[in-house]
């Protein structure tokens, strides 16, 4: 998540319970305000669901561009190298991003594989950092409940632990169904410095148990209105922050080690990363983003509350894996901008409603017309949850409108 400043951010919402978070009915942030920002979007059931389809359309098209840069169109099958010539996906490579990486050539953006364990690492450290210091830290300091990001869903802690997964897998050679931990590159560091790979691996399990921690004290709204509100403080909520902190300043001693990892192990760290880590990440996100359009055209074509209930979750599922990707935020997602299109946080609610009160042919929009701010994850969880559960069809859809709160 990368977030856009000076944006007006969507409603705070009230509280509601979601697997182990209570969230409590409280509106406003202590600082005046509050409720759906003092807002109520109404707008037609066409305009509603023609906007919501389309933003997960275009979700599903980032996930599978991203996937796709990565594999190359000599990897791909014949249908999905089909999609990429019509889709014109730009910079994109026959080989593939992932080979280039793998191949470290000299003269390329990665001359050997030292220097891709450098761009590994820095990664890693980019996302520790972000969920210490800007979606924890930040809010919680500034008693800024409008910065929480997935507050609709009350999906925060859970994106925070996948973050750090994502971390966990870069490190120890894949996620745990797909793992070689022999050549990873907490193994290559092992080799030559035992006790910092250890202490990497130790904080990378200290910072799951914070967030952990944090998570069975309820929804992180709810801890930032309780400091906001009555100047409340988590113990839980400001050890996360720590222990992820820390583990960001481990991460980052991990250059050290680097310069002692044989040009062949390293290479081999490299390969393992993109096979076990990357692709299989991104193989992921693509096709459960596929899964999340057919949710979403399925409630937009037949809006019960089992079909919305269904695109929630659906939502909820393929929101792991983009998560779970934080950890190699480089390459063809950062270069074509994919991030902020995908996962923009604040969002614009004026944008927003716009959108819903536009005239739009929504039988051949495709989204570009709008500005990140207003598609990726974000949008259509404000679209289809409202707090932390999916909006209740009976009360939000009436006599061909929807009333957003």
């Amino acid at each position: 998540m990368r977030t856009l400043k000076n944006l007006l951010l969507a409603s705070v919402v009230g509280g509601a319970t979601l697997g182990m978070s209570s969230c409590s009915e409280n509106s406003g942030n202590g600082n005046g305000g509050g409720g759906a920002g003092n807002q109520t979007i109404e707008a037609t059931w066409s305009n509603y669901s023609g906007y919501t389809r389309v933003v997960s359309e275009v979700l599903e098209r980032d996930a599978f561009s991203i996937y796709a840069l990565w594999k190359g169109t000599n990897n791909l099958p014949a249908d999905e190298a089909g999609r990429v010539e019509e889709l014109e996906i730009p910079a994109m490579l026959a080989d593939g991003y992932g080979n280039l990486f793998k191949k470290h050539q000299a003269g390329s953006t990665y001359p050997n594989a030292k220097v891709c364990l450098q761009t590994i690492i820095a990664a890693s450290v980019d996302i520790a950092t972000e969920v210490s210091e800007q979606k924890i830290a930040a809010p919680y300091n500034e008693k800024n409940v409008y910065g929480v990001e997935s507050w609709y869903s009350f999906n925060s802690y859970t994106d925070y632990d996948d973050n750090i997964e994502s971390i966990e897998n870069a490190y120890l050679g894949g996620p745990e169904d797909n793992r070689d931990e022999a050549t990873s590159l907490y193994a290559a560091v092992k080799a030559v410095n035992a006790t910092l790979a250890e202490q990497v691996k130790s904080d990378i399990e200290a910072s799951h148990q914070a967030l952990k921690a944090a998570k069975e004290q309820g929804c992180f709204r709810d801890a930032v209105l309780a400091y906001a509100n009555n100047n409340i403080k988590s113990p839980q909520v400001e050890q996360a922050i720590t222990t992820i902190g820390t583990l960001a300043q481990s991460l980052e001693q991990l250059n050290g080690a680097v310069e002692a990892i044989s040009e062949t192990v390293a290479d081999q760290v490299v390969t393992n990363y993109v096979d076990r880590t990357v692709i299989p990440t991104y193989t992921n996100l693509k096709n459960e983003a596929g899964k999340l359009v057919e949710a979403v055209s399925k409630y937009t074509q037949n809006p019960t509350q089992e079909n919305l209930d269904a695109a929630c979750q659906q939502w909820k599922q393929t929101r792991i894996p983009w998560e779970r990707s934080e950890a190699f935020l480089f390459g063809p997602v950062a270069d074509q901008q994919f991030d902020p299109h995908l996962d923009s946080w604040p969002l614009s609610q004026l944008n927003i409603k716009s959108i819903l009160r536009g005239n739009f042919d929504w039988a051949n929009e495709d989204g570009s017309s709008m500005g990140a701010n207003t598609l990726g994850f974000h949008t259509l969880e404000l679209l289809l949850f409202e707090n932390g559960n999916p909006r209740l069809v009976k009360t939000f859809i009436k006599d061909g409108m929807v009333t957003i709160q």
